[in-house]
C-alpha cells in the first residue's frame, strides 16, 4: 500500500551526525543508534496492525517522538505507560541494550533515478540478494527470543528500534521515498511528515519536499533537521528500502571527533557558520565567538541578546556582538574584532572558561577576572604541570588547568599542552592552533560535564 505521507504536517535520515556537503559519487554514510530490546508478547511479538497517531505531530524539545498514550493502549494494551514507549528511543538499563551503527546509502544505479541515494535492505551492494535490514544480529541481546517458556531463534535478531538524526539541504525537486516495516516515523524540522505506525508488513510512503516546503516554512538552500525512528517488533521481516535526492550533510570531520560532534549537534552548539565548513581545519575568532554563545546559551538556558552598540568598525556579525556582550570575548583594539584571525589553545581555553565563570559565578565581569584566578583554580584538583607550563601566558593559566583538572581540554601528547606558537616556524605549520572540531569537542564536553 502506498500513501503519501503528508500525514499531520510535515522529515528524513540520521545521530547522530552532519555537515559538508556531499557529492552525488560519494554514499552517504549515516550514523545511527540501534536498541535492542526482548519480546515481550505485547509490544514486541504483539499484535500486528497499522495504526497511524501514535506519536504526536511535532517532535519533542528531546528530539525524541511525543507518545499518544491513549492510542497505543487501544491497540497493544490497556497496560502500557509512556515509560515503556519512551525506552524505545532512550536508553534503559536492564530493558534494552544499546549500540552505534552506519547506514548507508549508495548511488542510485537506474538512469530514471541520476543523482539519487538509495538502500534496498533486499540486495547487497553487488546486487545479491538479502533477506532484510538486520543491523545487530548476533549482538546485543542476541537472535534467541523466549515467550512464555518456549524459546525461538529466527535466524535473525529482531525486535529492534533505530534512531536518526542528521540535516539534509533542501534542494529544488527533492523527493524522498520510503518504503518498510514495523513502525516508521520521520520529522522535518521536529513536524511530522511520514507515520507508518504498528506493527505491519512492508508499507511506503512518499516525500515531494516542494509540496511542503509552505508548511514547513522552508526555501530552497534552507538545513533541514531530519528525524527518523524506525522500529522493527515481530518476526515476520523487517524491510528498509529508501530512494532519495536530497543533499544529505555529513560530518567532515577527523574520526576520533565524530562522536563528540554528533553530541554537539544534539546540544545544538554547532552554529550555521559550521554546518558546511571542514571541520579539521583552525577556528576563527569569529566561529569561536559563535560556539561559545551557543555553549553558554546551552548552560544557561537563556538566549544571548547582541550587544546594543557595536564597537567593532570590521564585523557586525550578530553571533560576535552577542559573545561581546556576554563578556566572552573582547576585541584586539578598542575599534577591532579581527574576525578571520585564528584562534590559539589557551585562546579557546580561556573563552570557555568565560562561559562557565559567566554562567555559574554571581557578579563575574571579564574586567575583574584575575580577582577570580585563585578561587577558580581553588575549587578543583589541578593536575600537574604542563612539560610547556612555561609558554602557557598567565592570564590563560587559570582557564587551561581548570579545563585540564575537568577532562575537558587535554594536552597534544608526551605532556605538552602547545598553548600557541612560540616561533615562526611554529606559526608557519599552525602549531597550537584549535580546529573547528576541537572546539566543538571541549565545548561539549563542557557543557555535558556542568549542565
Amino acid at each position: 500500500m502506498k500513501r503519501k505521507a503528508l500525514s499531520v504536517i510535515i522529515a528524513l535520515l540520521l545521530a547522530f551526525t552532519l555537515f559538508s556537503v556531499v557529492s552525488y559519487a560519494q554514499n552517504v554514510d549515516l550514523s545511527v543508534t540501534v536498541r535492542d530490546f526482548n519480546a515481550d508478547g505485547v509490544l514486541f511479538e504483539g499484535n500486528i496492525t497499522t495504526v497511524e497517531g501514535l506519536v504526536m505531530d511535532i517532535l519533542g524539545e528531546d528530539k525524541k517522538p511525543v507518545y499518544n498514550l491513549p492510542a497505543w493502549r487501544e491497540s497493544f494494551g490497556e497496560d502500557i505507560t509512556l515509560d515503556n514507549l519512551k525506552a524505545f528511543f532512550n536508553d534503559v538499563p536492564g530493558v534494552n541494550m544499546t549500540t552505534t551503527k552506519t547506514l548507508t546509502l549508495r548511488p542510485c544505479q537506474e538512469d530514471e533515478y541520476e543523482g539519487y541515494w538509495e538502500i534496498d535492505s533486499s540486495i547487497d551492494e553487488n546486487g545479491d540478494y538479502l533477506d532484510g535490514y538486520f543491523p545487530i544480529d548476533n549482538e546485543l541481546f542476541g537472535n534467541l527470543y523466549t515467550l512464555g517458556e518456549e524459546t525461538y531463534d529466527d535466524g535473525h535478531n529482531y525486535h529492534f528500534s533505530v534512531e536518526i538524526h542528521t540535516k539534509f539541504k533542501y534542494v529544488k525537486n527533492g523527493q524522498f521515498l520510503f518504503s518498510g516495516d514495523d513502525d516508521v516515523w520521520v520529522f522535518f524540522n521536529n513536524m511530522l511528515v511520514i507515520d507508518l505506525g504498528g506493527v505491519h508488513g512492508e508499507e511506503s510512503a512518499e516525500i515531494s519536499l516542494d509540496e511542503i516546503a509552505p508548511a514547513l516554512g522552508i526555501n530552497v538552500g534552507d538545513i533541514v533537521d531530519f528525524d527518523m525512528f524506525y522500529m522493527e517488533r515481530h518476526t515476520s521481516g523487517s524491510n528498509m528500502k529508501i530512494l532519495t535526492n536530497f543533499d544529505f550533510l555529513n560530518l567532515q570531520a577527523s574520526d576520533w571527533a565524530q562522536a563528540e560532534l554528533a553530541e554537539a549537534d544534539k546540544l545544538g552548539l554547532i552554529p550555521a557558520s559550521l554546518l558546511t565548513a571542514d571541520l579539521t581545519q583552525p577556528i576563527t575568532r569569529a566561529e569561536f565567538a559563535a560556539v561559545s554563545v551557543r555553549a553558554y546559551e546551552a548552560l544557561s538556558g537563556e538566549k544571548a541578546v547582541p550587544a546594543a552598540s557595536n564597537p567593532f568598525t570590521d564585523t557586525n556579525d550578530s553571533e560576535i556582538l552577542k559573545a561581546y556582550n556576554l563578556g566572552i570575548t573582547t576585541g584586539t583594539s578598542a575599534t577591532t574584532f579581527e574576525p578571520d584571525l585564528l584562534l590559539n589553545r589557551e585562546q579557546a581555553a580561556t573563552m570557555l572558561a568565560r562561559v562557565f565563570k559567566k554562567v555559574m559565578i554571581v557578579g563575574w565581569e571579564i574586567s575583574r577576572d584575575a580577582e577570580y584566578a585563585d578561587l577558580f583554580i581553588g575549587q578543583f584538583v589541578m593536575p600537574e604541570p604542563f612539560a610547556d607550563d612555561e609558554y602557557i601566558s598567565d592570564w590563560a593559566k587559570p582557564s587551561v588547568y581548570f579545563m585540564a583538572a575537568n577532562g575537558i581540554i587535554n594536552g597534544i601528547g608526551d605532556n605538552l599542552f602547545a598553548p600557541k606558537a612560540t616561533t615562526d616556524a611554529e606559526a608557519a605549520i599552525g602549531y597550537a592552533q584549535a580546529t573547528r572540531e576541537q572546539a566543538l569537542a571541549i565545548a561539549t564536553r563542557m557543557v555535558k560535564k556542568f549542565r
